[in-house]
């Protein structure tokens, strides 16, 4: 079997049995939509996910449009709470992990953020800033 096409969107699909989203203040969650943007060599160019964390009044939105290729991920993201919002600085990991032996692989990927919880206005929370993780994997569709 081929290698799966990173250009053709019905070629690969995000493992949700493998992705989750966590706070540094000990929130997390699975409860998550949108989509990664990646370039036809599989580099992670862009995100827009849709986040709901249980306790916070609303969804995160967290999205990015211009980070920098390779394994090796850096860019600035835009985190929203309503009409609320936080630019931030994105960086982590996208590599290919290769599985089986027909020299298949699928793309890891890992995000994370810091911002403080004032610029959303999310009072009950620590004044401390808070990270935002994001674990996921991108597989072959078939």
């Amino acid at each position: 079997m081929a290698p799966a096409s990173y250009t053709d969107p019905g070629a690969w699909r995000i493992a949700m049995d493998a992705s989750e989203a966590i706070l540094s203040t000990g929130a997390g969650t699975r409860a998550f939509h949108g989509s990664f943007y990646l370039s036809p060599a599989g580099s992670l160019a862009g995100f827009k996910l849709r986040l709901t964390f249980p306790g916070a009044p609303e969804p995160l939105f967290w999205d990015s449009v211009s980070l920098d290729g390779g394994p090796d991920v850096r860019g600035v993201g835009r985190l929203r709470l309503g009409s609320r919002e936080a630019v931030t600085r994105v960086s982590g990991l996208c590599v290919q992990v290769p599985f089986g032996r027909a020299g298949d692989s699928y793309l890891k990927i890992v995000l994370a953020a810091s911002f403080s919880p004032l610029q959303l206005r999310w009072p009950r929370w620590r004044l401390r800033p808070v990270t935002l993780r994001l674990f996921s994997e991108v597989r072959p569709a078939w």
